[in-house]
């Protein structure tokens, strides 16, 4: 029996995109957790979210040697997403214990 075309729409369309929709959604939701913030500030959490999960989840699936090819990855794209905001300080002070310096 044929699968119905919606179904198989919805399964060419997360294949396709699923890692920016998970990074969308979980720099979305880190907002719920940002207190505080200007419309510049959540705009660019949100950025720095969604970005970090679309360009640093094929470098956490090859380092942390997953599935690349299972739904894993769009769970992974919405952890670095929803995460981003604290994993960048804890990266930057890990930087300057070995000496590095960069932007503030």
């Amino acid at each position: 029996m044929a699968e119905p075309a919606s179904t198989t729409a919805v399964g060419v369309l997360l294949a396709k995109y699923g890692v920016v929709i998970g990074g969308f959604a979980g720099a979305l939701a880190s907002l719920m957790f940002l207190q505080g913030l200007t419309r510049k500030q959540a705009a660019l959490a949100f950025f720095t979210g969604f970005t970090s999960a679309i360009f640093c989840t094929p470098l956490a699936i090859g380092f942390f040697k997953l599935n690349a090819e299972g739904d894993g990855q769009y769970g992974v794209a919405f952890l670095i997403g929803l995460l981003a905001m604290n994993i960048i300080p804890g990266l930057k002070a890990l930087a300057g214990k070995f000496g590095a310096t960069g932007g503030a």
